[in-house]
């Protein structure tokens, strides 16, 4: 794909709504491009979409590359007489952005309608309100509804998604800014790894997963692999960049400068878990990075995961790689990222999946 392509092709998919537990529309839209690359795409039963690329040897192992679908945002947990809406957090918000944000607001029937998290009038504000920031349990959603009834027409119930309005901003050096790139630029990357694929033999039986609730769970991908059972598997999700002024020094991943590889991730807030690179797929990956001329940023963190936390523990043990296009400003309405940087996540994807064999090693060291 070239690069405008993957620019069209991810404002796309961050403009579709698909909380985590609601992403039927992404899903659909997913299926659909993958059948563009492959005859055979299968949604199974929790929503995970699946499109096998079968390779030329059986003897060589296969892969799972994935990318979630879902998104972080928010459920309706009570409306109130007079038409507002109170919301709980789905995933790691940030509530410190949310006064005055727009947002889409879901029916039951899959339609979408505006709103915006009211604020107090600046003028009104005492000082001690200027420096805090408000709980999302004192917040409300304004829909311009004069009742819940009014609400309630509309199709729009407690439990309903609420998402971030969209936002796509084209910024300088090809860097894109706006809602939802977590993970749509991942998703991007597999549309870019399924059309190489389709025109191109490789010896390895490879599944392109779009994933469900990963923002919720972490477990999409773990059902994905009872479907499929592939050898090994890579997580496509970007780390944050360390680039800007209050994060410098914190890690070594930077907008522009290549693709990002997690060595290291482990949660450590209450969830004992998280993934290391095994050195069968990390030397692998160092010799497709050599062959591509692409530069590879390493990246070890904690406090976050991601599904390879839990597929990692499937079949025995699937050795799992989380790599994918670095990103700043991660789960806020305004993620950004380089398109470079997106251009070169799918090419030394394409060129790992090419390079497997029979000889590939399966262990961990």
């Amino acid at each position: 794909m070239e690069r405008a392509d993957l620019k069209a092709k991810l404002k796309e998919y961050m403009e579709i709504p698909r909380l985590s537990g609601y992403e039927s529309l992404m899903a659909e839209r997913f299926s659909e491009d993958m059948k563009k690359y492959t005859d055979s795409v299968e949604t199974d039963k929790l929503g995970n979409v699946i499109a096998t690329f079968p390779g030329t040897d059986k003897k060589t192992p296969s892969i799972m590359v994935f990318a979630h679908m879902d998104t972080i945002g928010f459920v309706i947990t009570c409306i109130t007489p007079d038409g507002f809406l109170k919301v709980d957090r789905v995933g790691g918000v940030p509530e410190k952005v949310l006064q005055g944000l727009g947002v889409r607001v879901g029916s039951e029937d899959g339609r979408y309608y505006p709103g915006v998290f009211g604020m107090k009038s600046y003028h009104v504000l005492t000082q001690a309100d200027k420096e805090k920031a408000d709980g999302i349990s004192s917040l409300s959603i304004d829909m311009g509804a004069a009742s819940a009834k009014e609400v309630r027409s509309l199709g729009i119930q407690v439990g309903c998604p609420v998402v971030y309005d969209t936002f796509f901003k084209e910024f300088l050096n090809d860097r894109i800014c706006g809602s939802y790139m977590d993970d749509a630029s991942g998703l991007t990357t597999l549309c870019q790894i399924g059309e190489a694929l389709s025109s191109t033999p490789h010896k390895a039986d490879v599944y392109l997963v779009g994933t469900v609730m990963e923002e919720y769970n972490a477990r999409g991908a773990m059902l994905a692999q009872r479907t499929v059972h592939a050898d090994m598997a890579i997580c496509l999700l970007g780390a944050g960049a360390g680039d800007t002024p209050d994060l410098k020094g914190t890690n070594n991943v930077s907008l522009g400068k290549g693709v990002s590889v997690n060595m290291f991730n482990f949660h450590g807030k209450g969830t004992l878990n998280g993934n290391i690179i095994p050195a069968p797929m990390r030397e692998h990956l160092k010799k497709a990075a050599e062959k591509t001329g692409i530069n590879i940023q390493r990246q070890a963190a904690r406090g976050a995961l991601s599904d390879t936390a839990y597929l990692q523990l499937e079949d025995g043990y699937v050795p799992c790689l989380d790599m994918g296009t670095p990103d700043r400003y991660s789960h806020s309405p305004m993620e950004m990222l380089d398109l470079k940087d997106l251009e070169k996540t799918g090419e030394l994807v394409t060129e790992f999946i090419m390079g497997i064999d029979e000889n590939f090693r399966l262990e961990r060291f």
